[in-house]
Parts: C-alpha cells; sequence; structure tokens
C-alpha cells in the first residue's frame, strides 16, 4: 500500500514539474521532471501485480531491464538538476551536465551488454535471480555497472548537499532535506556493488542476506528522497505565501499610486517566482514614489530602522532623521522578497499604532 501511495505522489509531482518546465524550460524542471517521473515507475514495477503483468506480457526479463533504466533515469535528472542548482558557472555548468549524461548512457549501454550476454532464466522472479543468478558471470558485471553511476551520484549529491545546506536559503532548505535520502541511496549501491564483486570473483561465498538489505535502503532511499523533494516545494511554497501576506497591504497601496509598476508573471512561474516579482514591483513602485518626493540622498540606516522609518513616511508623510533615497533599498546579503517583507511588517504595525492614536483621542 505505501509503495502504491509513494508511486501515486510521485507521479503527481512528476506532472507538476513537466507543467512548468513547458513554459519555462528549465533544466533544473528539467532534471525534476526525469527523477521524479523515473522514481514513480519504478516505484510501480516493485508493486508485484504490476511486475507479474509486466513479465508475462513482454518478458521475464524486462521487470529487471526496466528497473535498471528507470534508475538511470533518476540518478541522470538528480544530477541534471542538483547541477543546474549549485554551479553559478554557465560553462562549467554545461560541461558538468554533458559529463553526466555521457556517463550515465556510458555505464548504462554496458550494463545492458553484460547482463544481457546470457539468456535470462526461465520461471524466475526477481527475489529468486538475485539470490541465485546475480553474482554469476555477465550478470555480475551488468549489474556492477548499471550501478556505478548511481553510485557516484548518489555520494556526489551526499557530498555537495552537507557542504552547501543552508538553512537560510530556499536551495539550502532543499539540500537539507534530500540528504538523508542521497545518504541511503550511497549506501545502497555500495552495498550491492561491493557484495557483487566479492560474490562474482570468489572472495565471498553467495548469501541472500545483502540483498535483503539493499532492497530495503533501496525503498529507503527513495521514499526519504521524494519525501525530501516533495517537503522542499511545500515549504518553499508556505515561504513564500507567507512573506506575500506580510507586503500585500503595502503592495497594494503602492500599485494605487503607481499602477504602471505592476508586471505580472510568466506562465508556469513557481509560487516563490510569483512572489519575487511581485516584491519586485513594490521596490518599483517605491522608486517611483522616493523620486517623486525628492528625499535628500541620506545615510544608510540599520535595515530594522529603515523599514520603520519608511513606513512611517508612507503613512504619515514624516521624514525620520537620516531618512533619505540610500535607506530605502536591500543591501546584498538581502532579497527583495526579505526586503519587501519587513517593509510589509513595518507598514502594517504603523497603520495600526496610528489607528490607535486615532482612537484614543
Amino acid at each position: 500500500m505505501i509503495t502504491v501511495l509513494a508511486a501515486a505522489l510521485l507521479a503527481v509531482v512528476a506532472a507538476t514539474r513537466l507543467h512548468r518546465w513547458w513554459f519555462r524550460r528549465s533544466l533544473t524542471l528539467a532534471g525534476a521532471f526525469l527523477g521524479l517521473a523515473c522514481m514513480s515507475i519504478h516505484m510501480l514495477v516493485n508493486i508485484r501485480p504490476v511486475e507479474a503483468f509486466v513479465s508475462n506480457t513482454f518478458g521475464e526479463s524486462l521487470p529487471a531491464a526496466l528497473k535498471m533504466l528507470m534508475v538511470c533515469g533518476i540518478c541522470a535528472g538528480t544530477a541534471i538538476g542538483f547541477t543546474d542548482v549549485t554551479t553559478s558557472k554557465v560553462g562549467l555548468r554545461k560541461n558538468l551536465i554533458r559529463a553526466h549524461i555521457t556517463l550515465s548512457l556510458l555505464t548504462g549501454s554496458l550494463a545492458f551488454i553484460f547482463f544481457f550476454s546470457r539468456p535470462w532464466p526461465a520461471n524466475v522472479d526477481n527475489l529468486t535471480f538475485d539470490n541465485e543468478y546475480a553474482f554469476l558471470p555477465g550478470f555480475a558485471e551488468g549489474l556492477m555497472l548499471g550501478m556505478t553511476y548511481p553510485f557516484l551520484v548518489a555520494l556526489m549529491v551526499t557530498i555537495v548537499a552537507i557542504t552547501q545546506a543552508d538553512r537560510q536559503t530556499v536551495t539550502g532548505r532543499a539540500l537539507l532535506l534530500v540528504t538523508p535520502g542521497a545518504a541511503i541511496l550511497t549506501a545502497y549501491a555500495a552495498l550491492r556493488i561491493g557484495y557483487l564483486f566479492a560474490a562474482r570473483y570468489g572472495f565471498m561465498e553467495p548469501t541472500p542476506t545483502p540483498f535483503a538489505i539493499s532492497r530495503l535502503l533501496a525503498l529507503s532511499g527513495v521514499l526519504f528522497l521524494g519525501a525530501g523533494m516533495s517537503l522542499a516545494l511545500a515549504l518553499n511554497w508556505f515561504g513564500a505565501r507567507n512573506a506575500l501576506q506580510q507586503f500585500t497591504p503595502l503592495r497594494e497601496e503602492l500599485l494605487i499610486r503607481w499602477p504602471g509598476a505592476e508586471r505580472g508573471s510568466k506562465p508556469g512561474s513557481s509560487a516563490s517566482e510569483q512572489v519575487n516579482d511581485k516584491a519586485a514591483e513594490v521596490l518599483d513602485a517605491l522608486s517611483l514614489e522616493v523620486e517623486q518626493s525628492n528625499l535628500p540622498t541620506g545615510t544608510q540606516l540599520p535595515p530594522a530602522v529603515a523599514a520603520s522609518a519608511i513606513a512611517d513616511w508612507l503613512v504619515t508623510g514624516r521624514v525620520a532623521d537620516g531618512l533619505g533615497y540610500n535607506s530605502f533599498f536591500p543591501g546584498a546579503d538581502t532579497t527583495d522578497t526579505a526586503w519587501a517583507a519587513a517593509l510589509g511588517s513595518a507598514y502594517q504595525m504603523t497603520i495600526e499604532n496610528e489607528r490607535k492614536m486615532v482612537a484614543g483621542q
């Protein structure tokens, strides 16, 4: 039941990524769609009735072949999206993505060549195959090659996610959430490769235990990775909506004064991108308001002081000491959305204080 629900959830999330990619043509969205779609199909084929249907309809070797392809797709999609998010240099990003695609195709092709060089045993399910045939010549090499690229990608994602995870940024939070899944999948791939190598070349006797452990690791890793990616999307959405609520009254007031500052968002934009666009509208309208007012240059007030002073100026017209053009826009370490949210909160607080003063008179 859990596997069915996980496959359905991953399919829905993949569909949302494809819908956005249709409008945005983003590498991150393309990689997310590829990885999530392959995860969903992999989980679907792991369901006993589905596996039996595929085997009976298309041949006994196809479930294993399909899973191998899906693992390759998961890793390639993950690598594409991950590289696009974490690599800022355009040239390096393109080279890394080309390298990932080339390596995944190369190892996947070699895995298939080795794997299907031997006839598939008749009337054998995947569990029996793992326990009795996987370590034999041809099968073992194919499976090891098929796991080489996933191991490298999972290890890369784990290392980069740990080193770049930052709770203060959207990307950092997403990296933090996918780290457990990537680490588990690294252990999964390493266990399979290590056991197959040892059993194939006589360093240990074949035993079902490593594959039993690896199946549990695979399921746990995919669930953690899928849940981490889905949770990251959900947290980003809630974070974006929370910021929007803080500066919506300020935005509405400024757009009444300066309707030309409204720009809208491109089709397929995410919730966070739409909120970023609305925050930019706030700053554009505020810039026009400042230019019309002929405020002095002023000093660079601390952000909290500046936000309160700007809100008071917008509501009452009072100009605080030191308030000038230099205090109206965020520093290099503050995003437009964070600054718009700070201004919006100060604006609502100022309006509330003015209402209390009027009511008290």
